[in-house]
């Protein structure tokens, strides 16, 4: 039967002269169940092992049982011991066994056609190289990827020759498969990494669905180290199967054909998200889909009694219904936006893709919803607005900050030298007079450095539980006097609430600033309302993170502010007062408060109406602070013993000197650090160590940690321009520059308090 239908054959009497002959080479083997039945298949078996990767032998197992297990229990092991084995039942018709036989050696005559290309890739890199990039079957190498559970989800594309484009229908370029086809089938990834981790070869033909292609596949695994990769050669066959597909169509009635096309093009057209229609050129449309009723509201009825145009915004009309008229002339597709309204009176933007039907007359349109793009597209501008915004201010406050501390180091040692005389009561009535103005001015300077290191996140904060209910109605007394008859004040701020995370000084300075800034919005009179109230952020909003807060607002009826001034009213500098009437830090420092205590400040304003301003201040769960009783200023005048002062600053660390001079300490200096370690080494056991914190080489806190390792107990004060707290133990003592003798002296009081104590007892 083999011979008349033209194949080459070679009778073997036995499995030797079975397996000599396949060492020669051969297409396939047919053999009958009886000779292998009993037969020793080691020799066949261990010849079939050493197969190279792309060799998998055909067998075709002439039986009486057929290969089911039901009927044929040895089938199994046929299949374990021969691999690719097709069973045909006798008796058969010549014609099923020439089909089997010529599948099988087509079949074999591509794996020998891989091995010739495999074997001429590796002979050398520029056969490789024209090989790879001439031949027509597509080949690419792919790197597997697996999730925790060891399950292939992807894979990356290494390499790909020319024809893969043209084989697979798109441009790999080293990307992933996930990226390319999102909803690409399960069973690739499966059928590949099965591949990749046992290393046995396989072949399959399959479509995809998310690409509209069939290929015939052949992958197998190659070896990489520490890497999961395959090696594809495959054949577009859509075209093949495409006429396979058609041939078992035309075996179905026409009918049939006509209702599937129909259904499939109806579950299309009812199914599909955007509006599909079909319409003619005078101005009317004749079908509509039922996304027309989701997108827009309006029903079929009334889509198709009334033109196309009566539905489009105005603006739009006039261009739409010329681009129209341009697809009509040109006879190709075209693109163009517009607004449709919607049945509830407004308007939706449409993007829509038109092409004309071969008739001339009609067209089909599909159209898409861009509301939630354009929504989009104006979260994100808001999104970087803020950004834009939130990087500007922390760029002000870093400048700010600098600046500050930088006019502290200078204050310190002005405030230091007027106090000074001040309390010697130098000089004539007039010299009197003179100091005192220069010290009122030093200490509004200080005033105003405050408020810029509030704006800039680094003024010294006592961060406590504070009522801050019970607070507002204690300055009740205070705002009336400072707001004036003309301002009503009302508060609504219940008892209560939760305690919220504050510095009560602050708070309440901040309280009244904004009281300030809402009388002055008011011109004659007007109403100003202070309600405190417990507010939860469930969503990240106006920077504010999820939690609790205790939201205190201050209501007026002023002018209130336009967009451009509301978009500034917390820079720092920036005030509408006109000049000489405020500095412009006020909502600046309340800002840099709310900040810096883990809150924030927001502002809504209406022209002509009023603002409101609210100060969210996280919930505490701390117990309420205790005031502290003072004791009494037990430190001035007496003797104290050796202090050993540190700054690099001369002129700060002169005033200072003299400060400790007064108060009765025996003082000894250092400019930096690395001296005052040198002094403590070379034997040196002050009583009190007062050192800056920012010094050129080593930090206050740095030299603190260092002197203790000498002097376990040495009492320790740190001075700072600005709340550098990073580095420094929370329980270190420390005093914010500029200060007078008599702050100095309290602080030195709260520390030395035990030892005076002591020593007077």
């Amino acid at each position: 039967m083999l011979g008349e239908a033209k194949l080459e054959t070679s009778i073997c009497g036995s499995l030797a002269n079975l397996v000599a002959e396949l060492e020669q080479g051969a297409a396939l083997v047919v053999v009958t169940e009886e000779a292998i039945a009993t037969a020793d298949l080691s020799p066949l078996s261990a010849w079939l092992a050493e197969q190279q990767e792309w060799s998998d032998l055909p067998f075709i197992l002439l039986t009486s049982r057929g290969g089911g297990l039901e009927r044929n229990p040895a089938a199994a092991r046929y299949l374990d011991l021969l691999g690719n084995i097709t069973f045909l039942e006798r008796p058969f018709h010549p014609t099923t066994l020439i089909s089997i036989v010529r599948s099988a050696v087509r079949a074999r005559r591509r794996q020998y056609e891989a091995r010739a290309r495999l074997v001429a890739l590796q002979e050398s890199e520029a056969r490789y190289r024209t090989l790879f990039e001439n031949i027509e079957v597509g080949f690419c190498i792919i790197e597997m990827i697996f999730d925790e559970a060891g399950q292939p989800i992807d894979y990356r594309f290494i390499e790909a020759n020319p024809a893969f484009a043209a084989q697979a229908g798109f441009d790999p370029s080293g990307r992933q498969m996930r990226e390319i086809v999102p909803d690409h089938e399960p069973l690739w990834f499966d059928f590949y990494g099965r591949i990749s981790i046992t290393g046995e070869p396989d072949r399959i033909e399959q479509g995809s669905a998310a690409l509209g292609r069939w290929w015939d596949v052949h992958a197998f695994r190659v070896e990489a180290q520490g890497a999961h990769r395959v090696a594809v050669l495959f054949n577009d066959i859509t075209a093949r199967r495409k006429v396979e597909l058609r041939l078992q169509e035309l075996n179905e009635t026409l009918e049939a054909q006509v209702a599937a096309k129909s259904a499939e093009r109806d579950r299309l057209w009812n199914l599909s998200q955007d509006m599909l229609a079909r319409a003619d050129f005078s101005g009317m449309m004749s079908a509509v889909s039922p996304a027309w009723r989701w997108v827009l509201g309006w029903s079929t009825e009334e889509l198709l009694s009334r033109g196309y145009a009566s539905f489009m915004h105005p603006d739009d009309e006039g261009p739409t219904l010329a681009a129209i008229t341009a697809m009509a002339q040109s006879g190709e597709p075209a693109r163009f936006e517009n607004r449709i309204a919607t049945k509830d009176g407004g308007w939706k933007s449409i993007e829509w893709t038109v092409a004309p039907e071969p008739d001339g007359e009609n067209f089909i349109a599909v159209g898409r919803d861009l509301s939630h793009a354009k929504a989009r597209e104006v979260e994100l501008e808001a999104a970087q607005a803020a950004l834009r915004q939130s990087q500007k201010m922390e760029a002000m406050g870093s400048l700010t900050g600098g600046v500050a501390h930088d006019f502290n180091n200078l204050l310190t040692p002005i405030i230091g030298s007027l106090d000074m005389l001040h309390r010697k009561g130098l000089g004539s009535d007039r010299e009197k007079r003179l100091i005192d103005g220069a010290l009122q001015s030093a200490e509004r300077a200080k005033t105003l450095v405050q408020r810029l290191l509030a704006f800039a996140r680094r003024q010294p904060l006592q961060a406590a539980a504070v009522d801050v209910s019970q607070l507002v109605h204690g300055m009740l007394d205070l705002l009336g006097s400072t707001l004036g008859p003309a301002i009503n004040v009302t508060v609504d701020a219940p008892k209560g609430l939760p305690l919220a995370r504050a510095d009560a000084n602050q708070l309440e300075m901040a309280l009244l600033n904004l009281a300030v800034n809402a009388r002055d919005a008011m011109v004659d009179s007007g109403q100003l309302l202070i309600h405190v109230r417990q507010e939860s952020v469930r969503d990240t909003c106006a920077n504010l993170p999820r939690g609790h807060y205790v939201r205190l607002s201050v209501d007026d009826t002023g002018t209130g502010m336009d967009e451009p001034t509301l978009a500034r009213a917390i820079e720092p500098f920036f005030s509408t007062k006109g000049i000489g009437k405020g500095t412009g830090l006020g909502l600046s420092m309340v800002h840099g408060l709310a900040a810096q205590l883990g809150g924030a400040l927001t502002i809504e304003s209406d022209v002509g109406r009023g603002t409101t301003v609210s100060l969210w201040l996280p919930v505490s769960h701390d117990l309420p602070a205790v005031e502290q009783r003072q004791r009494g200023n037990v430190i001035v005048g007496k003797p104290h013993g050796k202090a050993l002062l540190v700054d690099d600053e001369d002129l700060v660390r002169m005033s200072t000197a003299h400060m400790l001079s007064d108060l009765g300490f025996d003082v000894m200096e250092a400019s930096s650090g690395e001296g005052a370690l040198s002094m403590i080494v070379a034997g040196l056991e002050p009583d009190l160590l007062v050192t800056d914190h920012l010094m050129p080489g080593m930090t206050g806190a740095q030299l603190v940690e260092a002197v203790r390792m000498y002097l376990p107990s040495l009492k320790a004060l740190i001075v700072s321009g600005y709340a550098q707290a990073e580095g420094i133990d929370p329980a270190l003592p420390r005093l914010s520059k500029p200060f007078r003798r008599d702050e100095l002296a309290a602080t030195l009081e709260a520390l030395l308090s035990d030892k005076i104590i002591s020593a007077i007892g």
